[in-house]
């Protein structure tokens, strides 16, 4: 059976190549603020945004690296380096003594409060700011069809889970 999809023109070779590079811009720019500003990576970054979403603020390091979509050993070589940082600690798993839970610790939860101020104004000026009111909502619906070809990627609602008041 032969697929019924047309193979992409030059005009939506162009779209997606604008969306990929713009992508790109915009992650750059968001990293080197993080880094500039709090001394993290986009990684680092993620790690306490999924801890603060995360029932009681914990993940296990093979949670992690689900979330995140790393590798196993990705995932723990991240975790110890945020360790050695001060932004999470390990504990051990009241369900299973051969596992970890990693949570964050205050200075890493005040440093993702900082952090998620700094991504959402790098958001605004680089993304949200260019997004006019009529092109949000064919904007949002065509990248959460994108976003819902992998089940394990996180579904809305996407709360910030910090105060920004």
């Amino acid at each position: 059976m032969t697929d019924p999809s047309p193979t992409p023109d030059a005009a939506h070779f162009a779209a997606w190549a604008d969306f990929v590079l713009a992508y790109t811009r915009i992650m750059r720019t968001v990293e080197r603020a993080l880094k500039a500003e709090q001394s993290i990576s986009w990684a680092q970054y993620d790690l306490l945004y999924n801890l603060g979403t995360a029932p009681g603020h914990t993940l296990s390091v093979t949670a992690v690296s689900r979330t995140l979509l790393y590798s196993s050993g990705s995932a723990s070589n991240l975790v110890s380096s945020m360790v050695k940082a001060g932004l999470v600690e390990r504990q051990p798993s009241p369900d299973d003594r051969r596992s970890n839970l990693i949570r964050p610790t205050p200075h890493g939860e005040s440093t993702f409060t900082a952090s998620t101020r700094l991504v959402l104004e790098v958001v605004q000026r680089e993304f949200a700011g260019h997004l006019a009111d009529s092109e949000l909502g064919p904007v949002a619906a065509f990248l959460a069809r994108l976003r819902a070809q992998d089940a394990q990627l996180r579904h809305p609602p996407y709360d910030l889970p910090v105060d920004l008041g």
